[in-house]
Formats: C-alpha cells, structure tokens, sequence
C-alpha cells in the first residue's frame, strides 16, 4: 500500500512539472503586444524575442485581415468598383447613377460585424431608413384606406416593413447575398477583398460558425435583423444620394419595392360582436338601426342547410353573409358591411376623408 501511494505521488508530481514546462514554452505575450517587434536591440546586436511567434504564413494573414478591416472601413472607390456582386446588386435594384457604390458597401455592413467600425457601419442608415419606410407607408395606408382602426393601421403598417418582410425582400427578391464564411477560410482560398464588399456583413467572422450552435450576444442580430437593417440602409442611401427632390425620389422606390405587394387588409379584423357594432355605428352615422332580413335558404330540415341574410338600414343593403345557421349568416352579413365601411377606398378626385374613429361597443 505505500509503495502504491508513493508510486501515484511521483506521478502527480511528474505531470504538474511536465504541464508547467510546456505552458513555459508555448506562453506567449497579448496579441496587442504581438503587434511590436519581434526582436530587441543591444549594442548593436539583434536578440530575438522568443515570447513572440513569427511565421510568414501569421503574417501573410495579418496583413489580409487589416487590408480587409481599411477596405471595409473606408470602401475605396477603385476596389468596390471591381466587386461584381457590389455591381449586379447595383443594378437590380435599379439605383440611380449618383448613388455611389461604397454607400450601398455601407449599407451591407452591420455593427454587430467583428471588423466594423462605428463611422463606417449602417447604424445611422437604418434609423433614417425607418423613419422614412414608416412615414411613407403609413401615408399610403391612411390615403387609400381613411377609415382604419389604429389597431389595423398597425398591423397593416407590420405586413409592409417588420422584420419578416424585409427578410423576405433583402434575401429573395433583391438578392442580397450574406458572407457566412470565416475570413481565415477567404485567406487560405485567396478570395479577393473586394468580394467581401458586395455582401451582408453582420456577425463575427473570426470564429468558424458550427451547424446548431448559436452564440448569443447582448449585441447579436439575427440573420432577419440583418437583412432589415440593409434594406432599410438602402432606402435611406437613395433619400441622401438624390440630387434632386430627394423625398419623391425615396417615395417612388419605397412604392415600386415596398408598397407594390398586394395587402388583404380584410384579412386582418376580426369581430367579436359583429351585429352590435353595427347598430353602434348606425346610430354614430344618423342612420337607421339594421335589419336582418332572410334572402334565400335551401334545405332547412335537411343534414346541410344553408341561409343567406342581409343586413339592411332603411331600403339600402349593408351587406350579405351567409351560413349554415341563421345566427351564422346574420353575423356574417353584420360583417361584410363592417368590412365595407372600415376598408372603403375614395376616388382620386374627391375630398379628404376625416373619420370619426372606431366604434367603441
């Protein structure tokens, strides 16, 4: 038993002086520090400083990863020139001549980025860019469409510019592609600097990005976030680009990008109380209290009956609903006619409409 002890003794021993020696030889100084020479002067005479590792392959990659760090930060105009993803993203989105390439450089390189810098990054961009996405969208929403509750105004307004749309737009229909890969592997390939300056830059790239593992940050964006923030960069690039009537400039892409989708804004109410709504908003309006009235039915006794109502102030027909019931095809019918009133689109030639606001049961 002691020779076993001392036996196992001798070999902690052995092993902790083994550990320290090997972390004696490989300790090496910050890599600030690794930034000075590698080597001192002493009376003329060069010493080597064996803190400090020295390879031509470290340096080579050294030297790639400050020329990719300036290019990113100051986007000269002869390297983003040579950038054909740069160029084609130019192109399909049929910006104006005067909007230079290095601003729509900018407007792909997020702050999260581990080589970003805060005076060249798309922070400031996108604030404008929301500004000018949620005035103009809400503008066009309130003009086509006078009637809305807040609440549907709201939501319309998110089916127009949240984070999923622009997702949807920057990635799939303009393109936009992301620079997923590590600079080390874009070194070692000897990819050229200027590809990296055509894509979405968002994340740290010094560190290989694993299937299934996600490294969460408090100054993390998601890959939607991302591409919200270069969308609504680009908008705000055009706004600043223009020579001329900026406001109607961003406004005409802003419809052509954004406003063009086509929006149910239907789809997006949905009523508790259909049939006393619409009595609150008769008697709002000066008009008369509705009436049901049964229109057609077929097959009242049968296993599948249906009921068509309308929903009548006066003579003039509100709307029509039907069911499988006759409570089903009344609320039904108070609901049409509160989608009419609520989604009513005026003409081009006729005057402002202000609303009262919503009904309040």
């Amino acid at each position: 038993m002691l020779s076993s002890s001392l036996r196992s003794n001798s070999r902690i021993i052995i092993r902790s002086v083994y550990k320290q020696s090997i972390i004696r030889s490989f300790q090496t100084q910050p890599f600030k520090q690794q930034q000075k020479s590698a080597a001192t002067t002493n009376n003329n005479v060069t010493i080597p400083n064996k803190n400090v590792i020295t390879t031509p392959y470290l340096n080579n990659y050294k030297k790639y990863y400050q020329l990719l760090q300036t290019a990113i930060q100051t986007t000269p105009d002869e390297l983003v020139s040579k950038s054909p993803k740069l160029v084609s993203l130019h192109h399909r989105l049929n910006l104006p001549l005067n909007f230079k390439l290095s601003t729509l450089s900018r407007c792909l390189n997020c702050r999260s980025s581990s080589i970003s810098d805060k005076s060249s990054d798309n922070h400031g961009l996108n604030i404008l860019g929301k500004n000018l996405l949620t005035f103009y969208v809400t503008e066009h929403l309130m003009k086509k469409y006078p009637r809305l509750p807040t609440v549907i105004l709201n939501a319309a307004i998110d089916a127009y510019i949240s984070s999923d749309v622009l997702y949807q737009i920057g990635k799939h229909i303009w393109g936009i592609e992301l620079e997923n890969d590590t600079i080390m592997n874009r070194y070692l390939s000897k990819e050229p600097i200027y590809h990296t300056l055509g894509k979405l830059r968002f994340y740290n790239n010094i560190l290989p990005k694993e299937k299934g593992i996600e490294v969460i940050k408090s100054k993390s964006l998601s890959e939607k976030d991302a591409y919200g923030l270069a969308v609504r960069s680009i908008i705000a690039g055009i706004y600043i680009q223009a020579e001329k009537s900026p406001l109607e400039v961003a406004e005409k892409f802003i419809s052509e990008h954004i406003l063009s989708r086509k929006l149910d804004v239907s789809a997006l109410f949905q009523f508790e109380q259909p049939t006393r709504e619409l009595a609150v908003l008769c008697h709002r309006e000066g008009l008369q209290q509705p009436i049901s009235r049964l229109l057609a039915e077929n097959g009242r006794l049968s296993k599948a009956p249906l009921f068509i109502v309308g929903v009548f102030s006066g003579g003039e027909e509100l709307g029509q609903g039907y069911g499988s019931s006759l409570k089903e095809a009344k609320a039904r019918a108070a609901t049409d006619a509160l989608l009419k009133w609520y989604c009513y689109e005026p003409t081009t030639k006729q005057a402002p409409v202000i609303d009262a606001g919503p009904v309040i049961v």
